[in-house]
Formats: C-alpha cells, sequence, structure tokens
C-alpha cells in the first residue's frame, strides 16, 4: 500500500468535505466563450418526446434562467396536450416531424427524450445541424449508431449531454473524491444493484410513472404510429399502443434493463472510478417472473472484467423482489464505500481492530434497544453497523444537470456525461446485450473497435 491509500481515515473525513466544494466547483468551471445565437443570450430550446421523461426534462429546462422551449415535437396528441400546459411560452410551435425540428435556424439546443431506437438518428441529424444536444439514455442500442453519434458530435463540434442525472448529484461527485484520495484503498470490486418491483408488472406506465393504464383514446387518430416505428427492424408491424407507450418491453425500440438500468448504475461506477470500457463482459438473464408482458428480460446480471486493473465490476436488477433497492458497493481493502442517488457512507474494513471494536459497541447498543422494544411492545429495529462517514446535505455544491447542459451551451465547455463517458456507456450496455444474446462472454477490442 502507498503512502496516499494509508492516509489516516480520520483526516480525510473531516478535510474532504471543505476540500471537495472547492474542487467540485473548479471541476465544473469553463472559460468564458461567445454565446449562442439566440437575442438576449437566451437560449431556445426544442424538446423531441414530452412523454414521461420528456415532460420533466421540459420543465427542468425551462426553469434555468434565460432559457425558452421554441418547438415541441411527439408523436401522441395527449403528450403534446400536457407540454403546452406545462410550456411558459404560451406561443411554442408544435410539430410531428423531428426532422424539422432539428432543420430550425431559431433553435439552439435540442433535448431528445424519445424511445432509444430513435436516439441515433436525431442525435446525428441535430449534430449535423448545429445544435447543441441533451440525449437520454440509454446512449443507443448498437455497436454502429454509438460510433455514428461520436463521430457526428466530434466532427461538428457540438455540445452534447447524456441524461444521467446521477452525475450532477453531490453524493456522487463525493464519491468520486474519496474513490481517487486513496482511502479505500485497493479497490478490486466494484457490485451494483438496482432491484424493482410493484403490484403491476415493471414499465407498465402510460404517459407517467404513475399512471398505470393505458390512455382511453390512444388509437391510429391520436398516435402517429406509422412515425414511431419507421425507424425500428419493423416499420411494417400493425398499430399496438402497447408498443407505443410501454417499448421498453420489446426488442426492436430498446434494450430493455441494459438501456434503462445498467446505463444508470454502470455509468455512476464510470463517473467515481473512471475505468471505461470494460475488457469482458458476461451475461446472465431471462424471464423470470413476469413472463407474458415483455419480450425483454426481468432480471439482469453482469459481470464486466478489467483484468488489467484487478477490477471487477457487476450488475444485478430483478422486478420481482426491491429489499436490496439501488446501491454500489465499492469494496476497497481498507475502507467500503456504498453511494446511490441518496447517500454516500463509508465503513472502515471489516478486518480492521477498530472494524470489531465497533461491532461489539453496536451489539451492545443493539441488545439495549431490543430490550427496550419489548418492553413497549414494539418491533426492534435490525442491527447495523454504523458507518465511519455519511454525506450531509449540503456538503457539496452543485449545479442539476440541466443547468450543467446549458451553462456548457454557452461556454462551449464538455458537459459532465459528455460525448466520450456517452460512448464508454454505449459500448458497456452493448456488450451487455450482446454477450445475453450470444450465451458467451465477449471481450472489446480498444484496436479495432469491435465487440468480438
Amino acid at each position: 500500500m502507498n503512502s496516499k491509500q494509508s492516509m489516516d481515515r480520520r483526516t480525510f473525513l473531516k478535510t474532504s468535505a471543505a476540500a471537495g466544494a472547492g474542487l467540485v466547483f473548479a471541476a465544473n468551471q469553463a472559460p468564458a466563450q461567445p454565446a449562442p445565437k439566440s437575442a438576449n443570450n437566451r437560449i431556445r430550446v426544442a424538446c423531441i418526446g414530452v412523454g414521461t421523461q420528456g415532460h420533466r426534462l421540459l420543465q427542468a429546462v425551462q426553469s434555468v434562467p434565460d432559457t425558452e422551449i421554441g418547438v415541441i415535437c411527439d408523436l401522441y396528441t395527449g403528450n403534446i396536450e400536457r407540454a403546452k400546459q406545462l410550456c411558459t411560452n404560451k406561443d411554442v410551435r408544435i410539430v410531428k416531424e423531428w426532422e424539422q425540428v432539428v432543420a430550425d435556424p431559431t433553435i439552439d439546443a435540442v433535448i431528445i427524450a424519445a424511445p432509444d431506437f430513435w436516439h441515433c438518428r436525431m442525435t446525428v441529424a441535430a449534430a449535423e445541424n448545429k445544435k447543441a444536444i441533451y440525449v437520454e439514455k440509454g446512449w443507443c442500442i448498437t455497436l454502429a449508431e454509438a460510433k455514428q453519434m461520436r463521430q457526428a458530435v466530434r466532427k461538428n463540434q457540438v455540445v452534447m449531454q447524456l441524461g444521467h442525472h446521477m452525475n450532477s448529484l453531490p453524493q456522487l461527485h463525493k464519491a468520486r473524491e474519496i474513490y481517487h484520495s486513496g482511502a479505500l484503498g485497493k479497490v478490486p470490486l466494484v457490485r451494483g444493484y438496482i432491484d424493482r418491483t410493484s403490484a403491476l408488472p415493471e414499465w407498465q406506465f402510460y404517459t407517467d410513472y404513475p399512471i398505470r393504464e393505458m390512455p382511453k383514446d390512444a388509437s391510429p387518430a391520436t398516435i402517429d404510429w406509422q412515425r414511431f416505428v419507421a425507424g425500428s427492424a419493423h416499420p411494417n408491424r400493425p398499430f399496438d399502443a402497447e408498443r407505443f407507450f410501454t417499448w421498453r418491453r420489446y426488442w426492436d425500440y430498446g434494450t430493455g434493463i441494459a438501456g434503462d438500468l445498467l446505463t444508470h448504475i454502470w455509468d455512476a461506477i464510470n463517473m467515481v472510478g473512471g475505468m471505461g470500457i470494460p475488457e469482458s463482459a458476461m451475461t446472465q438473464g431471462g424471464k423470470y417472473f413476469w413472463k407474458a408482458d415483455r419480450e425483454v428480460p426481468d432480471m439482469w446480471h453482469v459481470l464486466f472484467d478489467y483484468p488489467k486493473k484487478d477490477l471487477a465490476v457487476t450488475f444485478a436488477c430483478s422486478f420481482h423482489n426491491k429489499h436490496v433497492g439501488e446501491t454500489i458497493q465499492f469494496l476497497g481493502r481498507d475502507m467500503t464505500m456504498e453511494v446511490s442517488s441518496q447517500f454516500c457512507r463509508t465503513y472502515v474494513a471489516d478486518w480492521k481492530p477498530e472494524a470489531q471494536e465497533r461491532v461489539m459497541a453496536g451489539r451492545k447498543i443493539a441488545a439495549e434497544v431490543r430490550k427496550a422494544a419489548e418492553q413497549l411492545k414494539i418491533p426492534a429495529p435490525p442491527t447495523a453497523v454504523a458507518p465511519d462517514y455519511v454525506y450531509r446535505p449540503g456538503e457539496l455544491t452543485v449545479s442539476s444537470h440541466m443547468q450543467d447542459f446549458v451553462d456548457c451551451v454557452r461556454s462551449r465547455a464538455t458537459p459532465r456525461c459528455g460525448v466520450d463517458r456517452a460512448f464508454e456507456e454505449a459500448v458497456a450496455l452493448i456488450m451487455s446485450v450482446e454477450s445475453y444474446r450470444r450465451e458467451t462472454k465477449v471481450k472489446w477490442n480498444p484496436v479495432t473497435e469491435e465487440i468480438v
């Protein structure tokens, strides 16, 4: 262990919070650059897709000072009507043809929240029209698309932000600071979990997460089905409202758990650790519980291997039980760090003497609590070892993911989750899908940039 790794843990925990705020702020500052072409330095934004996630992004971007929604684009009239009500610009233009949106000379930036299978075409066209781009995850569904998108963004030198909001959470910035301080010691293993479930199947929502029934007006009269499927593997498929609204269930339109949830966790790990594209990936998955309502698996387990870094990254997801929920564990030799969108905390290594002392003290307190609970006839809380450090709200100040995007549109700086990180995310998720389909381990060739 080097001197950096063996730094005194208590000194680190006392000083890192104060130092971290300045480091994070400085890392995201950008030199002044020419403003966008819009009058009065106002960023005019077009929203392509204003469904479940898209209408949230519309509200997020218009809450950033000196922005204006100029165009709303969607294929379902219900989404459009809701977006019009939410939009503060009552003169907003409504179109269904996304090609018109990216070609509009009055638009500075586009937000793409269409289903994943449309991301490549829209991103490439927007880049070629010199628009700044905020595009939702997963970035795309094939490796060929990832290469096209990267080339278009780089060639046209446009700002592009991938919609992984965890990049803009202070807990994750704190986790990155702790990780790179060396306080964890050597980290051979990182585990990521995201389990979800409810009374209804996962992804059975319509236009918003709480809406669990099909809109009563869903029909070919209110949904432009032909434009929706035009970019899919089966453009002649008959109208199917279920596929339109719950598209994540079907291979034609996305990559299931890989593009929706694995990307969240894997990108967060990459944001903290910076490990990049894995050397290999091995996936086990299938339909184990929710079988009748989908083509894609309801369980997904992946091992990403980095043998040259002495590192393995695992991901586990299921849709039948959410006891574990969402968490990432960085299992260092000297310290364990747990992080999610809700917390960042560390624990002294279990093999160290002070850890054993803490366990004994925790057991003593737990015994007293259990005794009191029995006397009060209430359930006793579970026994748990207290963390060594817990992130407290306000330790770090980090701008929102959308604010970061808008700031970069103005400054021409690289967003927190820019094109290089997006390419890494795309390759990782596609490697997991390829492994599942081939039923074997796949490897990444960094020279040819191919999955073999």
